[in-house]
């Protein structure tokens, strides 16, 4: 192994802190002005301002809470039941465990001090300088993508150490509190004080804490591991620094990797040495570092800069665009010399101690490309190293891929669990960018954030998460959002050299320590089948059934955004069922030693709800003439126009015999796919977008007045039975208000030569779009479009448009439900939310949403009620809830009738921190 330099081991070895020294004072950053022509998409909360108590008013703010998974806003507003008088948690020994508290001022807010005191137990004591306090601070960033033009939010993004911040009334302040309980730690419940304090307070305002520790320490799965990309010592970071402060600056970074789950080294990119000529590694020094800081192999390199060194040096007059796009093909010299030059690099990082290789040796490549990616990645495999491919296992081109490929990392998690576990010659990896910055919504990011990197991955059977980006920062500014090519993501650097956390960060490390519970709970169980003891032996039982429980009630997606999910507090829930019982358990004896695998239920293909339970999943839970009317788009279909050469409609009529060709008109649109030629004008983009659409004058078409939009479609194409498997169909739109508005693609499987009737709510497409209700107020057109890039080179498609059209319901209905199935006790309120569809018709008199909280018996424990609206959040008082098996139904009244909605059992758990463990009665 390569010795490293003493100075660079001991800045390895030495934990580095980074905190101001006694008395200084810091504030948070201060924030970039906005260029000219942008413009702001503001958040608007829809539920009221609070009304605050004479108390609060006196104080001058309202404190609440949120779950970490849900954005709190600038401009957010508490809701009554939000109120928070005491703050609780649960963590093991060695955890990181996020509590926060939010203020709603009232007035300005001057020089404002959070502090937590130390946290004892009896004799014991957590000392605060383990409690690390951060506000979360907002910035201007580009919205609702990563790459959006123009258009911003002002989002929670940072988490920054400050002792003193003042800000505006009616700006809600969110403050985070990071627990790090010591190792050493004995179980019990630790008590302290959170103080709340400024310059116009007349007195503290102070919250009760209560963190209970539990006597285990969580363990993790060692078949699945986290990464990211990552570029060492980032120069647009470091711009202006001196070598001492970015050593100091990366060891830190290195140590937050660590404490967030990181166990994989990070990405390292590969480049072509001037003096040498040989392949080397970009900061190499730096994977020595990591090593010796714990990190483990193997080591993913991106191959992409050498290559295309190589294929400008042997392929004179070629040209090489964005996804490895390129207007001609290398000699067979190219390929050579990419064997050669990675045999000699696998000897140097074998020489240098380094753990095994495993290469992209380019990324995202293009399908027109796949000839000489398959190519490309046959000569690397030829040196002796593994390959990663940057792609869809399901994509068309994938086929060529597949023997050269010894893993598949895809955004989504493509393929289900059973594919995933039978397939013996590929391992399975994601980089889930959805969550980790591609998006802007700040649900996808926490709440999809977290489920991904929890529940989700265990779902799924993938091995590595790797997501772009640890810390994706350009020039000129790592801390201006708008005044580069796109908004960056990820961690910044403070002036301290001290990492600046992303909040969403935080929720992924929250997910990758519900999965160590889960897996400890699995090592617990797993450790004793088979105990002689009868108790032991119910508990293994129990935690058996827990295990299926949870299996089966998660909802799979290939990305979890922010829809079917858990609602956020029910994340907890589950974990602390899982704490309780794995701690029952580690009072017997183990009775084998061993791994655990890392799923233990016992049907892993059992079926798994198609949404959440209560939902619609995008149909009507009363259908019919009777309930809904429509708004027929398509009628003769005389109005489409097939937008692009590679696409030809004509209308057509079913000729079954029972009608003789007098059924209803179909549009027959037929798609040839050719990546070799254009279909623009301009000629760019040979792999393009076919596409048609019916356009509309301005104030012709108003699709915020409806539920639904409706597509009835046949597909049939010339594929074979494994490229059908997938059949992706986008749908885009475009208002007179905002232009291009937004566009999504829907996987239509492989159900072809049959009717497929898709459904998607309104409600849900505007704020995915995130540009509010007005830009749907005026239509300029809806079309269909076919990405080229998802089929092969001359795939033939056709669609038969048999139907589509806006519905939207006659009366007022229940669209979905969302409570947990799962919460602790004691607790003041259980809050629910409702969806409901055709408020606009809700006709003459009071309507109004009554839910109900019944327990076993059939006797009504609580009942919440409210005057009706599109979304509703309710809470049911349950201050003396006890522990037990419950179900909330669902009704809307109105003088003219009743309409039942759905409804949902849920289970009630004694919680981690009693009445009495508060106050330590």
């Amino acid at each position: 192994m390569r010795p490293i330099a003493i100075g660079t081991l001991l800045l390895t070895l030495i934990v580095i802190s980074a905190r101001p020294s006694s008395g200084q004072q810091r504030r948070a950053h201060r924030q970039p002005s906005v260029p000219d022509g942008w413009k702001e998409l503001k958040y608007v909360d829809p539920a009221p301002p609070p009304v605050l108590s004479e108390a609060e008013r006196r104080r001058g703010y309202l404190v609440f809470q949120r779950p970490i998974t849900e954005p709190v806003f600038a401009e957010t507003h508490p809701l009554p039941y939000e109120r928070v008088v005491q703050l609780t948690a649960f963590a093991t020994p060695g955890e990181f465990e996020p509590v926060t508290l939010s203020l709603y001022p009232v007035r300005d807010l001057v020089d404002f001090t959070v502090r937590c005191s130390d946290l004892v137990a009896g004799t014991e004591r957590i000392a605060s300088a383990a409690v690390d306090v951060r506000l979360v601070t907002y910035w201007n960033i580009r919205y609702p993508r990563y790459a959006s033009d123009g258009t911003y939010r002002r989002l929670p993004e940072l988490l920054e150490r400050v002792t003193l911040h003042s800000s505006p009334k009616g700006e809600c302040q969110r403050w985070w509190l990071t627990v790090h309980v010591p190792e050493r730690t004995k179980a019990g419940v630790y008590r302290g004080t959170v103080t709340l304090n400024d310059l116009r307070q007349r007195e503290p305002y102070r919250i009760p804490i209560a963190i209970r520790v539990l006597p285990f320490r969580l363990k993790r799965d060692p078949s699945k591991h986290l990464s990211a990309y990552y570029y060492p010592r980032n120069r647009s970071l470091f711009t202006g620094r001196d070598d001492s402060f970015i050593d100091r600056a990366t060891g830190n970074e290195y140590r937050s990797m660590i404490d967030h789950g990181l166990d994989m080294l990070p990405t390292f990119y590969l480049r072509i040495d001037r003096a040498t000529r040989r392949i080397t590694v970009d900061a190499a020094d730096e994977v020595d570092r990591m090593l010796a800081m714990g990190f483990r192999g193997p080591l993913p390199v991106l191959g992409g800069n050498p290559i295309r060194v190589l294929y400008r040096e042997t392929t004179p007059g070629g040209n090489v665009e964005s996804h490895w796009r390129i207007d001609k093909r290398p000699p067979p010299e190219f390929y050579e010399r990419i064997t050669k030059l990675f045999r000699q690099f696998k000897r140097t990082a074998e020489q240098r101690g380094w753990p095994e290789l495993i290469c992209c040796p380019l990324d995202e490549v293009a399908p027109s490309s796949s000839d000489v990616g398959a190519k490309v990645y046959a000569a690397v495999k030829a040196a002796g190293i593994r390959t990663y491919a940057t792609k869809d296992p399901k994509a068309p081109d994938a086929r060529a891929y597949d023997d050269v490929v010894d893993v598949w990392c895809s955004q989504p998690f493509a393929r289900p669990y059973a594919s995933v576990i039978k397939d013996n010659r590929h391992e399975y990896w994601s980089y889930p960018n959805h969550n980790a910055g591609e998006r802007k919504n700040r649900r996808i990011m926490c709440k999809g954030g977290r489920m991904t990197y929890g529940f989700g991955f265990w779902r799924s059977g993938y091995r590595v998460l790797i997501p772009w980006h640890w810390a994706w920062t350009m020039p000129p500014d790592p801390m201006d959002y708008l005044r580069t090519r796109q908004s960056g993501c990820g961690q910044r650097i403070d002036d301290f050299g001290a990492v600046i956390p992303a909040v969403y960060w935080e929720c992924f490390r929250e997910g990758f320590d519900d999965g160590r519970y889960l897996y400890t709970l699995q090592q617990a169980a797993w450790e004793r089948t088979g105990a002689p003891d009868p108790a032991c032996r119910q508990l293994v039982d129990q935690a058996d059934r827990l295990l299926q429980e949870t299996w089966d009630a998660i909802v799979v997606q290939e990305r979890y955004l922010e829809d079917d999910m858990w609602p956020s507090g029910e994340f907890q829930a589950r974990r602390w069922e899982m704490a309780r019982l794995t701690e029952q358990l580690l009072e017997y004896p183990a009775v084998r030693r061993g791994t655990a695998p890392s799923v233990l239920v016992r049907r892993t293909d059992s079926p798994t709800p198609a949404s959440m339970p209560g939902a619609a999943d995008g149909r009507p839970n009363v259908d019919g003439t009777d309930t809904m009317e429509a708004l027929d788009l398509g009628g003769r279909f005389d109005a489409w126009r097939a937008e692009t050469p590679e696409s030809s409609i004509a209308v057509t009529r079913p000729t079954s015999d029972a009608n003789k060709g007098r059924g209803p008109a179909v549009l027959r649109w037929r798609v040839a796919v050719d990546h070799h030629h254009s279909g623009r004008s301009d000629g760019k983009y040979n792999v393009g977008w076919p596409r048609i659409r019916r356009a509309f004058s301005k104030g012709k078409l108003d699709m915020s007045t409806y539920d639904f939009l409706e597509l009835v479609v046949r597909v049939d194409s010339n594929r074979d039975e494994v490229q059908d498997d997938v059949t992706k169909l986008g749908v885009s739109f475009s208002s007179h208000e905002t232009g291009r508005l937004y566009e999504f693609q829907t996987d239509l499987g492989d159900r072809q030569h049959e009717s497929i009737r898709l459904r998607f709510a309104i409600d849900d497409l505007v704020r995915a779009a995130g540009k509010g209700i007005s830009p749907w107020k005026s239509m300029a057109y809806v079309q269909l479009f076919v990405s080229e890039s998802n089929y092969a080179h001359g795939t033939k498609l056709q669609f038969d448009i048999e139907r589509i059209r806006l519905l939207r319901y006659r009366h007022p209905m229940i669209s979905k439900l969302e409570a947990p199935s799962v919460m602790t006790v004691p607790r003041k309120h259980l809050a629910i939310s409702v969806d409901v569809m055709g408020t606009a018709r809700a006709g003459t008199g009071p309507h109004r949403l009554v839910a109900s909280l019944i327990d076993e018996g059939g006797t009504r424990r609580a009942t919440a009620s409210a005057e009706l609206a599109a979304t509703m959040r309710l809470a049911f008082d349950t201050a003396d809830l006890a522990p037990g098996h419950y179900r909330i139904e669902t009704i809307i009244e109105s003088p003219e009738a009743r309409y039942r909605g759905p409804s949902q059992e849920v289970r009630s758990l004694r919680g981690p921190i009693g009445r009495s463990d508060l106050h330590g009665r």
